[in-house]
């Protein structure tokens, strides 16, 4: 991830009060705040937790420094349904994986936006949508 990349994810804010972002964040809730960021979005999205299965599915590789990755088709033949990975290993609590889950919501919503400006301002928006959502 460049140093811009880090940057515009440092600023990213959750809206989790600071209980319930040290609160372990285990499968189940990743999954389900996941999908619950998707249905923020709009946008239906597949979640696998094991970055084997990615591979398989995807035929790409997440490095072990990788919390979480979007795929969302090969250009010009996009997924009907793209597949988002995380990482629990690298996102222990929930605090640590709201930012994470709603970057990777954006890519699969927003694919063209890359890295953009615009893409962090999605995301943010996506964080402050969902914050109500228990």
């Amino acid at each position: 991830m460049s140093a811009l990349v880090q940057h515009r994810q440092s600023l990213l804010h959750h809206r989790l009060d600071p209980a319930d972002s040290a609160v372990r964040a285990d499968p189940w809730w990743l999954l389900t705040r996941t999908h619950a960021y998707a249905a923020a979005a709009g946008v239906a999205v597949d979640v696998v937790l094991d970055p084997r299965s990615y591979q398989r599915r995807t035929g790409r590789t997440v490095g072990a420094w990788c919390a979480g990755n979007a795929y969302t088709g090969p250009a010009g033949a996009r997924w009907p349904v793209p597949l988002i990975y995380l990482s629990p290993r690298l996102l222990p609590t929930r605090g640590d994986a709201e930012t994470v889950i709603a970057h990777e919501v954006m890519h699969a919503r927003w694919p063209s936006y890359g890295h953009k400006k615009i893409a962090f301002a999605r995301a943010q928006q996506l964080l402050d949508t969902v914050a109500g959502i228990a």
